[in-house]
């Protein structure tokens, strides 16, 4: 029998969580935001990313473990809730 996890934070749950996020670090209109919209096609630079961080920690009332972030889980906003996820469920 295969054992069905169910993820701690919904994903569509981080992913408007994020949009949210961008939207107030950006401080402008965003397109509809999805898990495959491309983060730094919004216009993020590196004091974005860490005010978005902030952001979400605020958000979700939890901090992040800033020391395993890789470049990588900042290429979509999906990979960044993939990150997020595994932060709150540690």
């Amino acid at each position: 029998m295969t054992e069905v996890t169910t993820p701690a934070v919904d994903r569509d749950r981080l992913v408007a969580a994020i949009g949210s996020a961008l939207g107030n670090v950006l401080d402008n209109e965003l397109p509809e935001i999805t898990a495959s919209t491309r983060l730094f096609d919004l216009g993020l630079d590196s004091t974005s990313v860490l005010e978005l961080l902030l952001q979400l920690e605020d958000a979700l009332g939890r901090e992040f473990d800033n020391e395993s972030l890789q470049m990588s889980d900042f290429e979509t906003v999906g990979t960044l809730a993939d990150f997020v996820s595994t932060q709150l469920d540690a």
